[in-house]
């Protein structure tokens, strides 16, 4: 019996050293990254960046973050450079499709990883070949969960003012949710207005076109914002309106929980996902493609439904909110036993 204990002792060392063995793909290589994103401003940018980066120290990995500030043309490149470089992975976060997928398929061409956050690409299964993954915040349950939220408010009855920003991959699923699944569903909600404009600066011209409205009706009865950056705009016109209409929305920056602190009976909840999870999945999906491991196409992350009943009276931030609600503070995700070893 003790031989045999001995003997079953052995065979579990031997399965956990060559579990924790690292892929020849990443073993003893100098790995260098390219995280290329259309904007790097704000309080959800700055944690996506700061996710990657952290992840990328973890492993010994040189991260490079290419800003595009907004320029598509300057994005596309910082991609093909990429290429040029040979980096070993590259992360994108945002953009429009019809301008980087050129520069996409050379990247994937030339067997480099590409993981892509809040964007997807029509590239053939061929050219993808295992490496290309498409994450999100998985908008279509933060569509549902925002606007649950905002139907168990109204009881299922009322109007609203929703908030449309169309061709746009992460608000075009937002919108799929409300469209296909809760208008048909709770024939009680009335749209009285739809607010699209676009995504240039939107957040006065969002507090401009609510204004207007509020001074020429009087049966709101709710307030949805596909985007938070609109959110702030109808936030500031409720607010200086002196009504309590209850606001919605997805997404989430430490100006909006202190604005959902200030007045909790206006901005009542907001679903989002931990943005520095996100630069952290990215970077180990990169390593499983490197490593020579099965990626998914598709990866949604886990959203949380943020309320303002949940928050305290003293200040918080985005970093607090791991201490309200658990799984915003870490992801498993994509954790694989040999990268603790890479870790030494």
């Amino acid at each position: 019996m003790k031989k045999l204990m001995i003997t079953l002792l052995a065979a579990l060392v031997a399965v956990v050293t060559v579990s924790a063995e690292v892929p020849a793909g990443v073993k003893g290589k100098k790995l260098r990254m390219a995280l290329v994103k259309e904007w790097g401003t704000g309080t959800h940018m700055i944690m996506h960046i700061n996710g990657a980066k952290s992840e990328a120290a973890k492993y010994g990995i040189d991260l490079s973050v290419i800003d595009a500030n907004h320029n598509l043309a300057k994005m596309a490149e910082g991609i093909e450079n990429a290429v040029i470089n040979k980096m070993d992975a590259i992360l994108i976060s945002h953009g429009k499709a019809d301008a980087l997928t050129g520069a996409v398929k050379k990247a994937l061409q030339a067997g480099i990883p590409v993981i892509v956050f809040d964007n997807d690409f029509a590239v053939d299964e061929k050219t993808a070949n295992g490496k290309l993954v498409s994450m999100d915040q998985y908008d279509l349950m933060m569509g549902l969960l925002s606007q649950m939220a905002l139907v168990q408010a109204l009881d299922g009855k009322g109007n609203v003012i929703y908030n449309r920003v169309a061709n746009v991959p992460p608000t075009d699923k937002r919108h799929r949710i409300w469209e296909g699944a809760i208008l048909p569903t709770y024939t009680g909600i009335k749209v009285v207005n739809t607010i699209d404009l676009g995504t240039s600066n939107p957040m006065p011209k969002a507090q401009t076109a609510l204004e207007t409205l509020l001074t020429t009706s009087n049966n709101i009865d709710a307030v949805y914002a596909v985007w938070d950056e609109y959110a702030k705009g109808f936030y500031n016109a409720i607010v200086a309106s002196g009504k309590k209409i209850p606001l919605f929305s997805v997404d989430i920056s430490d100006q909006d929980l202190a604005m959902m602190q200030t007045h909790p009976e206006v901005w009542k909840a907001s679903a989002a996902v931990n943005p520095s999870l996100v630069g952290r999945v990215q970077i180990r999906l990169a390593l499983k493609a490197l490593a020579g491991e099965r990626i998914p196409r598709y990866y949604s992350m886990t959203p949380i439904l943020v309320k303002s009943a949940d928050l305290p009276k003293e200040r918080v931030s985005m970093k607090d909110l791991a201490k309200l609600y658990p799984a915003w503070g870490s992801s498993d995700a994509f954790v694989e036993p040999w990268m603790s070893t890479l870790k030494k």
